[in-house]
């Protein structure tokens, strides 16, 4: 099978087209994932968590309390995409969405978390960079 060479330019115009939309695509969902780290807590009294960055993965650590001294625990769960939908499984799945206008991160079915602010000083603890 031979392609004539305007027949290959144009598949390599759209390869190069396609190439250069999935580097885009990365590229928004890691700034649209940078705005969620820091420290959050629940407006419903459910435990705290963090949002980070590690590597390339970005992880939410959930802080529980359990047993009968009620001890701090923290249990790590990677945030995942999967059709530009947020989530986690923690042994079942939990949708997690932003709403940027108002700084507000939720958690499906555990409800809204708000960002907890540095010390007073107003600036947010996010640790993504």
């Amino acid at each position: 099978m031979s392609l004539s060479k305007v027949k290959m330019l144009q598949v390599s115009k759209c390869l190069i087209g396609l190439a250069v939309m999935v580097l885009q695509s990365c590229e928004v969902a890691d700034e649209r994932r940078d705005k969620l780290c820091g420290n959050w807590e629940s407006v419903d009294g459910k435990p705290d968590v963090l949002v980070y960055k590690e590597g390339e993965a970005y992880k939410v650590t959930v802080f529980k309390r359990s047993g009968l001294r009620r001890k701090l625990k923290p249990e790590t769960y990677l945030l995942q995409e999967e059709n530009g939908n947020l989530f986690m499984n923690t042994g079942f799945r939990i949708d997690v969405s932003y709403n940027e206008a108002t700084d507000v991160l939720t958690f499906s079915p555990n409800g809204d978390y708000i960002r907890v602010k540095n010390f007073g000083h107003g600036e947010d603890t996010g640790i993504c960079d």
